[in-house]
């Protein structure tokens, strides 16, 4: 018979086995998992504190699960430092325990124990925390014991898991600055790194320079891009999740909204995106009768857009888009999904703009074998690149097959998916990528970075395999750096590449196709992807004018000497 010990190292092993599998959307499959095993002996664990674990704040907690073989659990006792500090609440839910053991107790057979240190007077140092369970039927079960360290109480906060105190509550968001000139309501969905952030950005800086206006930002949820635009001197206010289904806090957080901006004096908005989280900017637009001007940079149709929505809030949506003076967007296959629904006369096709300036500074000091050498990427590789957060509708999984079929054609190449997280679509494309013949070698996953130029002066080659976008901010990017791009012939793309002149084009959602634009790409000679590169750069550089698109947004928010806007 199998120790106790041995059993629980199964189902620990189980489990992660199991968590991995429903993590990357995975069914368990029996040559996987073995068959649910019944409980002979009784068992359980103490999850946390986990072993080794540093206890600090007030409030610490013991969670964990026990089961017996033919009764429920009556009781846990928890004693710390041999000291019995209370009975743990019972019955949690523990869903993946019942995954694995056939005993009908198992779903609700966690424990958990919130301990006031000040209550127990528990002293500071190395301690055991232990528990015992107990059944209905009076079967006792000790759990193995788990030695960690009580800190001090007062260096942390109740969850007991960091060490760092507390950062000062934010201040208000300050006004614009006092100079003369239109002051400007900017609203977006985020402040992560991401192209619509950039873009908006880069507009910024731009209008900065050049218009007399003065900008505060708006944005549902903070990111790193708030410290950069900060920098710029521009005020930014976190306005928070805004709600899909329920009219009642839509309208509160409406109301709260329009209470911010009182004494702000906001002259003219502009929305970046058109997505949940801006909607509640164009209603406070609407609330404050200034026109608004919205960049719309998503590829769906609205019906599409706000089926998140209630009924209700669905309706406000497709009324706050009648209600913008112009809708602005970036690509014309993308203009014409709204023109139906939003009148042609008010939409515009802008290709928006790109600052060159930065691009040029870093190539002028770009060292390619330097750079490799620090990425692990061999010096002498074909390098190709796929830059964004990894998620179904950019195709990287796609990607990642197409690779190995075109692999043994091209021994030098690599492939890197710079964009990876902490997520189950990352995990995924992890996994599909051990199983491949070119996978451990030649592909690699690379966490999201902010450095993203030191990936275009290190590649050979940039993929775009999405099967939904309006016009990539990578793509312009890679042109600008005279990095050679395939991409997905949808919406914006094939209105910016020519196949074999300033890029190489495929279609989308095809295995074989997107295989056989590698192979084309990567057998083209060193001369040919030189002049697409040289193409694709000039290209950029007339089509996509900051300058001139900043001048055209400041015409359209009536910027130039304060005048109205025009659409």
């Amino acid at each position: 018979m199998t120790t106790l010990a041995e059993r629980l190292n199964g189902l620990r092993w189980r489990l992660r086995a199991s968590r991995r599998l429903w993590s990357s959307g995975a069914e368990p499959t029996e040559t996987f998992l073995p068959p649910t095993p019944q409980v002979l002996e009784p068992m359980g664990e103490i999850d946390v504190p986990g072993p080794g674990a540093e206890i600090t704040g007030p409030v610490f907690i013991v969670r964990g699960w026990a089961l017996f073989p033919q009764s429920p659990t009556a009781k846990v006792e928890i004693r710390v430092g041999g000291k019995l500090v209370g009975r743990a609440r019972l019955a949690h839910l523990r869903p993946d325990v019942d995954e694995h053991w056939e005993v009908p107790e198992a779903i609700s057979s966690g424990f958990e124990l919130a301990i006031e240190r000040a209550l127990v007077e528990l002293p500071e140092g190395p301690t055991r925390v232990e528990a015992v369970a107990v059944s209905v039927a009076g079967e006792s079960h000790p759990l193995d014991p788990v030695e960690a360290v009580l800190g001090d109480p007062k260096s942390a906060s109740a969850t007991g898991g960091g060490k760092d105190p507390l950062p000062p509550p934010p201040l208000p968001t300050p006004m614009p600055s006092k100079k003369s000139g239109p002051s400007v309501l900017v609203v977006t969905h985020q402040l992560s790194l991401g192209g619509a952030q950039l873009y908006l950005l880069d507009l910024l800086r731009q209008l900065i320079e050049t218009e007399g206006a003065r900008f505060t930002v708006i944005s549902a949820l903070d990111g790193a891009v708030r410290e950069d635009l900060e920098e710029m001197g521009v005020p930014v206010h976190i306005f928070g999740f805004p709600t899909a289904d329920d009219l009642s806090s839509h309208r509160g957080r409406l109301e709260e909204m329009a209470a911010w901006s009182q004494g702000r004096d906001f002259d003219v908005a502009i929305l970046n995106t058109a997505t949940i989280f801006t909607v509640p900017g164009a209603e406070l637009a609407q609330m404050l009768e200034i026109p608004y001007v919205w960049a719309i940079h998503e590829s769906f149709h609205p019906s599409v857009l706000w089926s998140v929505l209630s009924p209700q809030l669905q309706e406000r949506a497709e009324a706050a888009v009648a209600g913008a003076e112009a809708l602005v967007f970036e690509a014309d296959a993308t203009r014409r999904l709204f023109e139906a629904d939003a009148g042609g006369g008010r939409c515009l096709t802008l290709p928006y703009g790109l600052d060159l300036r930065p691009v040029d500074a870093w190539r002028a000091s770009f060292d390619m074998r330097e750079e490799r050498e620090k990425a692990g990427i061999p010096v002498d590789a074909e390098l190709v690149v796929c830059i964004g957060t990894i998620e179904p509708r950019k195709a990287q999984n796609t990607l990642a097959q197409a690779f190995d079929l075109i692999a043994a054609r091209h021994p030098r190449a690599h492939l890197a998916f710079v964009g990876g997280r902490e997520d189950p679509d990352c995990e995924a494309l992890e996994r599909l990528i051990e199983a491949r013949a070119a996978g451990g070698r030649r592909m690699h996953v690379i966490p999201i970075t902010p450095d993203v130029h030191s990936w275009y002066g290190m590649a050979d080659l940039l993929v775009c395999a999405s099967d939904v976008e309006s016009l990539p901010r990578t793509v312009l990017e890679a042109m600008a750096w005279e990095t050679p791009v395939l991409a997905t012939d949808v919406f914006g793309l094939p209105e910016l590449i020519t196949d074999g002149e300033t890029g190489w084009l495929c279609q989308p959602r095809d295995l074989e196709a997107l295989a056989e634009g590698l192979d084309r790409a990567l057998s083209s000679s060193p001369e040919e992807r030189a002049a697409v590169a040289r193409a694709a750069r000039a290209l950029v550089a007339e089509r996509h004018s900051l300058p001139r698109y900043g001048r055209q947004i400041a015409e359209l928010l009536g910027l130039k000497g304060g005048g109205d806007v025009a659409a």
